[in-house]
């Protein structure tokens, strides 16, 4: 549960973070400043009204004998809601709307329900920036770089690192692919606490399509067992 949940907030955290941070200058010898990502991914946040896609996800850990795959699909609308649904193997949906986390197991017909504090949204606590692009270059260092794709083209490619404790309690780096052409996430590695690795990769990504309301909803089943969480600390 609380993998899933923290894989949730990596999303939302990704997601919101290719469109908001000034990310420091790129490494020498590459073509790319910090100024013209920045100015590419500020214009973007102010068209990006909602995203839906589908995605592969690829866990590594010195637990597992292989490998383990999952895929589905997911629904974001900035600022604070997310909805990302695994469909294989296993079913399980999990949406983030504002102070509200929705975890539905289907097969198992059970539900789990965390609330925040009221008036702060999840996102907002996992990040720790609340939307600050200066705060969130003070809690992670943040470097740019272009990378091959196996083509003519190139990534950019944001890799994260935070500065403290506390945000490294979620995970020790971020690496985030971006393609040039869309200024949208494609490929995500997520190094975590205990040096399990988690990759993700996005495709048939459609911008600014009309979501309905009822993708985010937090309201559980009527006939699905709930176990319910009023969080003051960490999610």
């Amino acid at each position: 549960m609380a993998k899933s949940l923290t894989l949730l907030l990596f999303l939302g955290f990704i997601l919101g973070t290719t469109a908001a941070p000034t990310p420091q200058q790129g490494r020498s010898g590459t073509n790319l400043t910090a100024p013209e990502v920045l100015d590419q991914l500020q214009a973007k946040a102010k068209t990006l009204k909602s995203l839906k896609g589908s995605f592969e996800q690829r866990k590594y850990s010195r637990l597992l004998v292989r490998p383990m795959d999952s895929e589905g699909e997911l629904f974001w609308q900035p600022p604070s809601r997310l909805r990302w649904e695994v469909v294989r193997p296993t079913p399980l949906t999990l949406v983030v709307k504002e102070d509200k986390i929705l975890l539905l197991y289907p097969d198992l017909k059970k539900v789990t329900l965390y609330r925040g504090p009221s008036g702060v949204g999840f996102l907002d606590r996992f990040t720790g920036a609340a939307g600050d692009p200066q705060a969130l270059q003070r809690q992670y260092e943040i470097e740019v770089e272009l990378v091959s794709r196996g083509d003519d083209r190139k990534w950019i490619k944001m890799n994260m690192e935070p500065k403290s404790p506390k945000h490294a309690r979620y995970f020790k780096r971020l690496e985030v692919k971006i393609d040039p052409e869309t200024w949208l996430p494609n490929e995500i590695a997520i190094l975590e606490g205990n040096d399990d690795w988690t990759l993700i990769y996005l495709s048939n990504l459609i911008e600014n399509s009309d979501l309905s309301d009822g993708l985010f909803s937090v309201e559980p089943p009527e006939d699905f067992q709930v176990q319910k969480y009023q969080s003051g600390g960490r999610p």
